[in-house]
C-alpha cells in the first residue's frame, strides 16, 4: 500500500468519526449522516482499489486515476463552497430580519413611554 493510500484511508476514517460525532450532537439528520458515511466508505474503497475507475479515466482521456480523483475533488469542493455561501446568505438575512424586528419593537416601546 502506498503512503498516499494509507493517508487517504486514515483521513476517511477520521472523517467518519467526525461525522458520527456531529450526528450524535444532532447537527445532522439521519439521512445526511448515512450520506456522509457512505461517501467516506466509497472514498476508502476507491483509495484501496483505484483500478475500479480506470475505465472512466480512460474514457475521459485522463492518464492517471489520481488526476481523475483530483478533478472530482475540485468539483465537490466547489459545490460545497457554493452551498455554504447560499446557507450563509440565508442565515445573514434571517439574522438581519430578527435584529430589525427587535429594533422596531424597542422603538415602538420607547415611543409609548
Amino acid at each position: 500500500m502506498m503512503l498516499l493510500q494509507a493517508l487517504s484511508i486514515v483521513f476517511a476514517l477520521f472523517m467518519i468519526y467526525w461525522v458520527r460525532l456531529h450526528f450524535r450532537r444532532q447537527h445532522f439528520e439521519f439521512l445526511e449522516y448515512i450520506l456522509w458515511v457512505t461517501l467516506w466508505i466509497l472514498f476508502i474503497y476507491l483509495a484501496l482499489f483505484p483500478q475500479t475507475v480506470r475505465g472512466l479515466a480512460e474514457t475521459l482521456n485522463i492518464t492517471r486515476v489520481f488526476d481523475l480523483f483530483v478533478i472530482l475533488a475540485f468539483i465537490i469542493v466547489t459545490f460545497i463552497t457554493f452551498q455554504n455561501r447560499i446557507f450563509a446568505k440565508r442565515l445573514e438575512k434571517k439574522l438581519e430580519n430578527v435584529v430589525r424586528e427587535k429594533a422596531i419593537k424597542e422603538i415602538t416601546k420607547q415611543a409609548k413611554k
